[in-house]
């Protein structure tokens, strides 16, 4: 009788310890953020739009319009990642000034801010020609901005540096360092000036 009662003691104390297990067991899955949850990735937009176009204005003008294959729209963020873009952009008058193409762009909507990446190729109306890999725009200053290695084409002259800050016309630009270039033809009005 002894045995049965000691027995009897043994399983319910490994009966409780079981129990208590299976409870903390519980409790810690239901702690665990869905975010964490199998099978859901964590880079869901909330949208997907094909062929679009997006508009930027400040003052009821057209300052620039955004072309995209592709965008993923994640809303909260006010963020948008395009594929294969095209942006033409315009002056405070509404101007064409130039036109950018690169394989991605990040686009904040409601900051009006534009990023653009990946073979990034920007040519003004006058026919400048700036390559790089990546910039930025700011709207607010008409500018585009960039730590990257870029080159310069204008005619047959090429200026190569890197960084850079410049109009969207391409009229005028600073290239912070390493600056090289190869002149091919003076104009005779600045031989003139610089005797």
């Amino acid at each position: 009788m002894f045995l049965y009662l000691e027995l009897e003691k043994h399983m319910k104390k490994n009966l409780l310890i079981q129990i208590v297990v299976l409870i903390m067991l519980l409790t810690c899955a239901c702690d665990r953020e869905e975010s964490n949850a199998p099978g859901l990735p964590v880079d869901v937009p909330d949208q997907i739009m094909e062929n679009s176009t997006i508009t930027f204005s400040e003052e009821g003008i057209r300052s620039a319009t955004i072309f995209a294959e592709y965008v993923a729209v994640y809303e909260k963020l006010d963020l948008k990642k395009a594929k294969k873009v095209l942006v033409d952009f315009y002056d405070k008058e509404g101007n064409h000034t130039s036109v950018l193409v690169a394989d991605s762009g990040v686009i904040k909507e409601r900051k009006q801010k534009f990023e653009a990446l990946g073979n990034v190729v920007v040519i003004s109306d006058e026919g400048i020609k700036l390559e790089t890999q990546s910039l930025r725009w700011d709207p607010e200053g008409a500018k585009i901005v960039t730590d990257d290695f870029v080159t310069i084409t204008k005619d047959k002259d090429v200026i190569t540096g890197y960084g850079l800050e410049a109009d969207q016309e391409l009229k005028h630009f600073v290239i912070k360092k390493k600056v090289r270039g190869k002149i091919k033809e003076l104009p005779q009005e600045d031989l003139k000036d610089s005797l």
